[in-house]
């Protein structure tokens, strides 16, 4: 069976003094997420830099199972994509296979009430479970070939859609571990199989195809040792073109609600993190741009703390 080389390093278009950035935009309760979507995407340089009209991209959210934000990408985050994309001109199409524990992808996509919102914007879903399997050397150091459906391997461009949460065995999932949703059943029993090496095999699974951007979903999160239980509100939209900036950003974040889980140790000692940087994946070193909340909305919830931890819904 031929054995397809890796995709051309993707080079990070959005960089300032020579460090990727990240841009974090807060979005409270009354926001317009298409608006704080917009926001984050523009202030990091705007699509222009990676696409042009006309362009076609796969966009990889996460379905990962049938339960709601931050273990699936919220329908409403989804289609604040959709909107931004599509008017600047991109042909879409979402591409995605669940979690092993909860196959088969089509009954979870249908629990979550995806493909209306996809049908609404014209996206086509592709089932990663039905697309043909191709084996790729990344020439790693835990992978030396792993196997990725042939749709995202020949894709032009790549938008990631990743939440941020704590993880039991990656520690923390975000846009490095965003990769799992396209690796093949049986690549996927091979990397659980050793939990020492779990992180560090998750990390060089990116290094078959690399993000254009990213633009992670921080509004709603959970500091619970496996990823679930109650929620925490960093209020947050955060994008980038650096999958490792942008993740250790989002841990920083998650290390500010104190509980126990695999985050409590230092972050240069996180191997999903170092295991990426060392592969050139991207920087723990990054350029900020933090903006302020609108005017209005802090104003209306500062006196309100339940408010601002409302999530808005579709």
């Amino acid at each position: 069976m031929e054995v397809y080389p890796r995709n051309k390093r993707n080079e990070n278009a959005y960089i300032q003094n020579d460090k990727p950035l990240v841009v974090k935009v807060p979005h409270f309760n009354g926001d317009y997420l298409v608006d704080t979507v917009y926001t984050a995407i523009e202030t990091l340089g705007g699509l222009n830099k990676k696409f042009r009209s006309g362009d076609s991209v796969i966009v990889k959210p996460n379905f990962n199972c049938p339960d709601p934000t931050p273990l699936s990408t919220g329908l409403d985050f989804l289609a604040a994509v959709f909107e931004i994309l599509t008017d600047f001109g991109l042909h879409i199409k979402v591409g995605e296979m669940c979690g092993r524990a909860a196959w088969p992808t089509e009954d979870v996509v249908q629990k979550l009430k995806v493909l209306p919102v996809m049908k609404r914007y014209g996206v086509d879903f592709i089932n990663f479970e039905k697309d043909e399997w191709i084996p790729v050397d990344i020439s790693g150091d835990f992978w030396k070939v792993i196997h990725v459906p042939r749709t995202i391997y020949e894709a032009t461009h790549r938008v990631y859609l990743p939440n941020m949460r704590c993880h039991s065995s990656a520690r923390f999932s975000g846009a490095i571990k965003l990769g799992v949703g396209w690796l093949s059943p049986e690549d996927r029993e091979i990397m659980h199989r050793d939990k020492d090496k779990t992180e560090q095999m998750i990390a060089e699974i990116n290094l078959a195809f690399q993000p254009d951007i990213i633009i992670m979903d921080g509004r709603r999160s959970t500091v619970g040792w496996a990823g679930r239980g109650d929620y925490v509100y960093p209020n947050v939209v955060m994008a980038s073109g650096d999958m490792v900036a942008i993740d250790t950003e989002a841990i920083k974040i998650l290390k500010q609600y104190p509980s126990r889980n695999r985050i409590q140790i230092p972050i240069d000692e996180m191997k999903t993190l170092t295991t990426a940087q060392k592969h050139g994946l991207g920087k723990m070193d990054y350029q900020i741009i933090e903006m302020e909340p609108h005017l209005s909305t802090r104003e209306k919830n500062n006196n309100d703390p339940a408010a601002i931890a409302v999530m808005n819904d579709l």
